[in-house]
């Protein structure tokens, strides 16, 4: 869970949290609509109904919000993900189990997904070697769901590969699915896990190795 300022989410008093939750909800939506540079405290005080100091209080700065929300994301991804996936029987499961969790959760927090995805470069560098070092975490967890999925004789390269082309189809709904529209993220989630694993299976069968150079 990420960190407010001085004040730990986790441990933080019913009030104070629902401030922090307050502050980083309308933030999230801000970033992910009007832009993270283009956004000031000013804006994300107003909006979240407090005055600049109070969110100052919570905040030292824009970059710790953004960070907070970067980080509380990818953690939640990340939140027991290895038990999850050691309950499962096989690697068809486990890879069913990534895409369904990636894009609930992303359904359930869109606006933080959007910032992530779209603001996450805009943090200080360390921050932001963080971050990076967290999703490539996520990514290496997936990966070797793949790499199981496809009962470990494809290289590491190739797996790689894959494992990429699956969170593009995850991540890039960012840019056109709604989740209050008609599809809900169960049905997407299956069609992502069906295009992508009927795919694999086309491509990749126990006589057929994809070649080095894709």
């Amino acid at each position: 869970m990420g960190r407010a300022r001085g004040i730990p989410f986790d441990t933080a008093k019913t009030k104070q949290a629902e401030r922090i939750k307050r502050i980083v909800e309308v933030s999230a939506d801000l970033f992910s609509t009007k832009g993270y540079l283009e956004t000031s405290m000013e804006d994300i005080a107003e909006a979240a109904g407090f005055t600049k100091g109070g969110a100052y209080y919570y905040f030292g700065s824009k970059s710790d919000i953004l960070y907070f929300i970067c980080t509380t994301y990818i953690n939640l991804d990340l939140e027991n993900l290895a038990e999850t996936l050691a309950r499962k029987k096989n690697g068809a499961e486990r890879l069913r189990s990534i895409v369904f969790r990636h894009i609930a959760h992303y359904a359930n927090n869109t606006s933080a997904a959007k910032t992530l995805l779209k603001e996450a470069y805009a943090l200080p560098p360390e921050n932001h070697s963080e971050v990076l070092a967290m999703e490539r975490k996520y990514f290496n967890m997936a990966r070797q769901v793949v790499s199981e999925y496809l009962g470990n004789r494809q290289p590491r390269e190739i797996v790689t590969a894959l494992t990429f082309t699956l969170f593009g189809m995850m991540n890039w709904i960012y840019s056109w699915y709604d989740p209050k529209g008609k599809i809900d993220h169960e049905k997407l989630a299956q069609i992502v896990f069906q295009t992508f694993t009927k795919g694999v299976t086309e491509r990749v069968n126990e006589n057929e190795t994809l070649p080095a150079h894709i």
